[in-house]
């Protein structure tokens, strides 16, 4: 049995649990966005409008997402540009077919990963996350393969909650096992110490009347804008006033052909960084906090949130620049003052 703190140490190691050993109020409250398949021109339309760089974090750093990218229908030149933006790249497979064996989820990590590093600006040591093809696994065999391969983190297996009152667990890692019930088995039994699975945490329809492992797969689905936008506000109060658990949006780009759909997400991202203590980050960010949990009150601090050094530079120069305008204009006030009143 694992146990936080005596047989399981952070960073390597993280037990499954549905309650952090922080206090949720001293939680940032996560959330990623984890788009599947091929990478289009039209969708980099979609990502520029919701992910614009003007839209900012808490610490005044941009938002990001993580692509699952699959080797059918990428436009490569289009990666390249979302990755110069700071969005995290991850593998999906080459084929998009289903994966059943060790060997077969190898061949397709090695393949896509090398298109992603040949054909894009995107370095090997910058992918870290492979999610299956319809989140159907070879289990431990997968997991092997993966460790072998230098990937870090797996994105492909499901929880689902009852309920919109019931937690979703946190992040963890393999060291002892999936300790999870199995919702599409095989899920892994043996042991991979220091291998991080995020859970594919299933959203609550926008009734609260079933499980949609994919925002886009409800069968009871949102048709307004309005429902749509209640759909995402509804499970994401669910996390943030519950016990802060990473809150994970798993998509397709596609979704976004209808106005209402994209409509509702671009509200939904703008209320959501009206709040102080929410991080849109990628889930190579989350996971960096799950490693070091870091409180909402030194959360400025934490280097794997914080900007590039041009972004920081930027940022620093508006501050300095205000800072001296605030001096300008203080001096002017003092000067007239003196000079009306002697």
């Amino acid at each position: 049995m694992c146990k936080q703190g005596e047989n399981c140490h952070l960073p390597d190691c993280f037990c499954s649990t549905f309650h952090h050993l922080l206090d949720p109020e001293e939680i940032p409250q996560i959330v990623y966005f984890a788009f599947d398949d091929g990478v289009k021109e039209q969708a980099e339309a979609h990502y520029n409008r919701l992910f614009s760089e003007d839209r900012k974090n808490p610490n005044g750093c941009p938002i990001s997402m993580t692509l699952y990218v699959s080797g059918d229908q990428t436009e490569y030149p289009v990666l390249s540009e979302l990755s110069k933006r700071g969005f995290e790249i991850a593998v999906h497979s080459m084929s998009h077919e289903v994966i059943k064996t060790g060997e077969k989820v190898r061949d397709e990590a090695i393949g896509q990963r090398d298109n992603i590093i040949n054909f894009s600006n995107v370095t090997v040591n910058q992918i870290h996350g492979w999610r299956s093809p319809y989140l159907k696994t070879a289990g431990d065999d997968q997991i092997q393969a993966l460790q072998d391969l230098n990937f870090t983190y797996d994105v492909s297996f499901v929880y689902t909650r009852k309920t919109m009152d019931d937690l979703n667990p946190w992040p963890f890692t393999l060291d002892y096992g999936w300790t999870l019930p199995c919702d599409l088995p095989p899920c892994p039994a043996k042991e991979h110490p220091g291998f991080w699975v995020v859970p594919v945490n299933a959203m609550r329809d926008y009734g609260d009347w079933a499980a949609c492992r994919s925002f886009d797969s409800c069968a009871n689905k949102p048709l307004t804008m309005n429902q749509t936008y209640n759909y995402f506000m509804d499970n994401f109060r669910s996390h943030y006033q519950g016990n802060r658990a990473p809150f994970g949006i798993h998509m397709h780009a596609n979704w976004f052909s209808k106005e209402e759909h994209i409509n509702a997400m671009d509200k939904a991202i703008h209320d959501l960084l009206e709040y102080d203590d929410v991080y849109i980050v990628s889930i190579n960010q989350a996971l960096e906090w799950m490693k070091r949990p870091t409180e909402l009150r030194f959360i400025d601090r934490f280097k794997p949130w914080r900007c590039s050094p041009l972004e920081e530079g930027i940022i620093t120069f508006r501050v300095v620049l205000i800072f001296v305008l605030v001096v300008v204009a203080v001096g002017i006030y003092v000067k007239v003052m003196s000079t009306l009143f002697g």
